[in-house]
This record gives C-alpha cells, sequence and structure tokens, in this order.
C-alpha cells in the first residue's frame, strides 16, 4: 500500500473498461488472486480493502436507499447535463474528485480490511444476482433505471479497482 497523500489525478492505475457486474467479478477474482499470491498493492491512497468497501457502499445505497441529502441544486444541474450522459456512455468518473462532507458515508473508514472490503463488495454482487434491483434514485443524478445503475456502477468500479495493482505494474 502507498503511505501519504498521492494525487490521484497523476497516480498511475490500470485502465479498466467494467461494463457489467459480471465483469466486475472477474476482476474481483483476479484481485483476490493477487491478494492470496502476495503481489497486491495500491496506487492510491486507500488501502485495497478501503477501495473495495467504497465501491460497495454505492451499489448499497443504489439497491438500499442513499441517505436524505440532496447536494445543491447548481451541483445536481451540473451533474446531470454534464456528467450524467458520460457516466451513461459508461465513462469512468475523473480521479481524484474530493467528496463533501454530506457525502462522507461513501468514503470507507481506516482500517477497512482486505477481506471485510472484499466480503461487503461480493455480498452486494450476490444480492443483485439473486435478484434485487438498482432502484433508488441518484443525489446527483436522479431517476435510473436498473441498467442505466450497471452502466455507472462498471465506471465507478473501472477507477477505483483500477488504482489496485496486481503485482505486474499498474498495466500488468
Amino acid at each position: 500500500m502507498t503511505t501519504g497523500t498521492v494525487n490521484t489525478k497523476k497516480a498511475p492505475r490500470r485502465e479498466l473498461r467494467l461494463g457489467s457486474l459480471k465483469e466486475i467479478s472477474a476482476d474481483l477474482d483476479r484481485i483476490q488472486g493477487a491478494h492470496d499470491a502476495g503481489t497486491l498493492t495500491t496506487t492510491g491512497n486507500w488501502s485495497a480493502g478501503q477501495i473495495l468497501s467504497h465501491v460497495a457502499i454505492l451499489m448499497e445505497c443504489a439497491v438500499d436507499g442513499f441517505p436524505d441529502h440532496k447536494p445543491p441544486l447548481f451541483v445536481r444541474v451540473i451533474c446531470k447535463t454534464i456528467i450524467k450522459p458520460k457516466a451513461l456512455r459508461g465513462d469512468l468518473p475523473p480521479a481524484g474528485i474530493q467528496l463533501p462532507e454530506k457525502a462522507s458515508y461513501l468514503i470507507p473508514p481506516q482500517g477497512t480490511t482486505f477481506e471485510e472490503g472484499m466480503a461487503r463488495l461480493r455480498r452486494i454482487i450476490g444480492r443483485i444476482d439473486s435478484g434485487e434491483r438498482f432502484t433508488h434514485d441518484s443525489p446527483v443524478f436522479g431517476k435510473l433505471t436498473h441498467e442505466q445503475w450497471e452502466t455507472l456502477q462498471g465506471g465507478h468500479a473501472s477507477l477505483h479497482l483500477g488504482f489496485i495493482d496486481l503485482g505486474g505494474g499498474v498495466d500488468g
């Protein structure tokens, strides 16, 4: 794991394009293999456990609901008009976004272990595979279909899981 503060806008990362939960699960298998082999590291500011947990938290919120907070109107307008179309194409969100205090529920706690993060992410993917759906509105994008949520989740997971180096360098 990297120590100190890394500029995640410039940090190296694996280039991923995960378009479905099945593809996310396949990458989790690769991540688990690297962890088991002792070759897994991260290139950003979070541990692998925190990264996995963060990806899970967004999925859980889309299934179970977000805390009752709406960002300011100007943020929602910018997100809906500029960012949402890109996200629904599967584009990755930009690296290095600092979440506001009211969105701190999305930030995993320090000390989240690899096992905790992996279990949490596998659990929510398992719930969806068993028939649960992404049904809750996004605080910044508004109403989304399950399929749109899955595309958005794929882009989000691609960004964050890309900071997990499997041991062959970030391109490996």
